[in-house]
């Protein structure tokens, strides 16, 4: 199949999102349906932002949007625009302790995969960044090093995904993806310019021992990441199905719900392990599954499941409180000066 691409426009380029669990945000925007990394262990392809859209995918000439994931790519180029209108007329604004208002780009495909979702990204923070919303960047994508004068901002915090050091593995597993050598030096690139960062080791694959954990968690602290997210593949859906058709050998040992469980509690002792010899415990955040219930302790599960990070945003409400202590104050002397 060669590659499809276009454009398709949304109403509400804002949507709400149950990843304040894994205490990513509270909204997500997404630039784009369909993603050219194409990573054969995605999970995007098998959830209801696909799955429900099939038929409009089939009549874009997309065969089979779950298997043929990473060969279409259909852009959202109204969302700037359509946020703009949006925002000016939002009243409230959701946060959780776990979200924190946070707004995510992206959870269903990649803000800097080519130069066009690269410029949607670009315009969408900067009017997410003029209505003073928290924004979080996630990526595996190059081009945002491009963008430093608008994401180099307290609201703004750039995360790649860093499973693993090892590019050779990489083009094993997530073939279409810059390597994770080049994304280690757009990290450093923007850990140079000041910009607020943060890790994602995920996901990781089975093959991955202790021993990896302490060399790439000693490589990732040299970016100072303000935290670093973990978990491990998950190949029980039609992401397991790439993955075989990809060739990945280490497929079939965690396709079962046991295996994958036993992979998931080992990982999850070694990195554990690792960040504290290493001194970054503190930065490393679980993402837990809610099917492990029932087989590791429930305290633990619980401990993980809608857990704050340890990332520090500006409150969001320091100008709304200093505005109306000094109307107060100027009532107090008996003026009517406007504050702006």
């Amino acid at each position: 199949m060669s590659i499809i691409k276009g454009t398709e426009t949304i109403v509400n380029p804002l949507q709400t999102s149950a990843l304040n669990k894994k205490g990513l945000c509270d909204y997500v925007v997404n630039v784009a349906s369909g993603c050219l990394h194409g990573c054969s262990f995605c999970y995007v392809p098998s959830t209801p932002a696909i799955r429900t859209k099939q038929t409009q995918l089939h009549h874009k000439g997309v065969s089979n949007p779950q298997m043929d994931w990473g060969q279409y790519l259909f852009v959202r180029e109204n969302i700037p625009e359509k946020l703009e209108q949006f925002l000016s007329r939002k009243k409230t604004w959701r946060e959780t302790p776990e979200g924190k208002g946070v707004v995510l780009l992206c959870s269903g495909t990649d803000p800097y995969q080519n130069k066009q979702t690269a410029t949607v990204t670009r315009s969408a923070v900067q009017v997410l960044l003029k209505y003073n919303k928290r924004v979080r960047i996630l990526t595996r994508g190059l081009s945002w090093i491009n963008d430093l004068d608008v994401l180099n901002n307290e609201n703004v915090i750039v995360g790649m995904s860093l499973p693993y050091l090892d590019d050779e593995l990489s083009r094993k597993i997530e073939p279409q993806a810059p390597p994770p050598s080049k994304r280690y030096r757009a990290l450093q690139e923007g850990h140079k310019a000041g910009c607020r960062l943060y890790v994602a080791m995920a996901p990781t694959p089975p093959t991955m021992t202790l021993e990896h954990f302490k060399t790439d968690l000693e490589q990732i602290m040299y970016l100072n990441p303000e935290v670093i997210f973990w978990e491990p593949i998950n190949a029980r859906g039609t992401n397991g199905k790439r993955m075989l058709a990809a060739g990945l050998e280490f497929t079939s040992s965690i396709m079962s719900k046991q295996s994958w469980v036993e992979t998931f509690v080992r990982q999850w002792e070694d990195i554990e392990t690792a960040a504290k010899e290493l001194g970054c415990l503190e930065r490393l955040h679980i993402w837990p599954d809610p099917e492990l219930r029932g087989y590791i302790d429930q305290a633990k599960l619980d401990k993980w499941l809608y857990q704050p990070t340890v990332e520090k945003w500006k409150t969001q409400t320091d100008k709304k409180v200093k505005t109306q202590v000094a109307k107060a104050t100027l009532r107090k002397r008996g003026k009517t000066t406007a504050i702006l």
